[in-house]
């Protein structure tokens, strides 16, 4: 595989990993169009790891605040339950989905829906103080089924804290941060899984991923404060008929 496509491959993980556009869908559409040779799964884990590490350096002070507070560290905890259970049990019919574009177009569909209505949902000022266990696993169930190729894991995840009330950048916090369980833990079981995959020029796209998703998290933030997420699902919709035209 050609290194400037790992990098481009690179960079694009890192935008679209944070902006509510899905990632995975991008990088099987991506990968099916250049005709990617190698373990794609492993592959795309390695450019996960690479935009968690973004996560860390960006939400560094808010991690040590969680890490502080004993309920926010639990909440976490209680949102990364369902997570688990769901990843896992979609395993099989997430890695089939590698091969399907088209069918990832029409999830795609679904996430320009999703996102087109936070911008609609209205303001009702809780704060991480105010959250609960209730919440947390509410987020923890649309992370999961996040692992759908389409479906993009910051956009439902801020939908669903945002439509139980949770102040916008708070929203943001929370869903990044509790990423940061749900991403390691994947990454820990490909490498476990399938160490001899890794290959050393991975590197350098890995590094794309990072810096290009450090300047994504503050374009969402952004956005998402300012309510201009129909922009993204503007973007979605061309991408799905695009892939469902011609192919």
């Amino acid at each position: 595989m050609n290194l400037l496509v790992l990098l481009f491959l690179g960079v694009v993980q890192g935008i679209t990993e944070f902006l509510p556009v899905s990632s995975s869908a991008h990088l099987v559409i991506l990968q099916h169009f250049f005709k990617f040779k190698g373990d794609r799964l492993f592959f795309d884990v390695m450019l996960h790891f690479a935009t968690l590490l973004s996560v860390i350096v960006y939400f560094r002070r808010d991690i040590i605040n969680y890490i502080r507070s004993k309920r926010l560290l639990l909440l976490i905890v209680v949102a990364s339950i369902p997570t688990a259970f769901i990843g896992l049990g979609l395993k099989d019919f997430v890695e089939g989905l590698a091969y399907h574009p088209k069918l990832v177009a029409l999830f795609l569909l679904v996430t320009a829906a999703i996102v087109w209505l936070c911008d609609l949902l209205k303001e009702r000022g809780y704060n991480l103080s105010e959250m609960g266990t209730k919440e947390a696993i509410v987020a923890g169930v649309f992370q999961g089924l996040a692992v759908i190729p389409g479906i993009s894991r910051s956009g439902s995840t801020v939908f669903s804290l945002l439509f139980m009330g949770l102040d916008r950048a708070d929203a943001a916090s929370f869903s990044f941060i509790m990423a940061i369980p749900a991403v390691a833990g994947a990454t820990f079981i490909e490498i476990v899984k399938a160490p001899f995959c890794f290959k050393s020029y991975y590197i350098f796209p890995m590094v794309a991923a990072f810096l290009s998703g450090i300047f994504a998290i503050h374009v969402f933030v952004r956005f998402l404060k300012e309510k201009k997420f129909r922009f993204f699902s503007l973007y979605l919709l061309l991408v799905a008929f695009f892939v469902l035209i011609f192919g």
